[in-house]
């Protein structure tokens, strides 16, 4: 959007079909300051929760590695035929 801003503020006959070119450029200009904004809070969002670091499956019996199904398998048989 940022590009398309500096085109229609520099070189707007490049663009075909615009009617009002102040308008489209405005709304170049809108669309990245609405982007940067949006960035900016995700940011701030996944900045504001890395510092917790607590694990939420913590506690439930969750492990990797483990199978937790009746079967008999083991975790190391995955190219095993389900069908033995």
């Amino acid at each position: 959007t940022l590009y398309v801003g500096v085109l229609l503020q520099t070189q707007p006959f490049f663009i075909t079909g615009i009617d009002d070119i102040s308008t489209a450029k405005s709304n170049a200009f809108g669309a990245m300051g609405m982007f940067i904004a949006t960035f900016g809070i995700s940011l701030f969002g996944i900045m504001r929760t890395s510092g917790d670091k607590t694990d939420d499956l913590e506690g439930e019996g969750f492990q990797l590695g483990t199978v937790t199904s009746v079967s008999s398998r083991s975790a190391g048989d995955y190219a095993a035929s389900r069908y033995d």
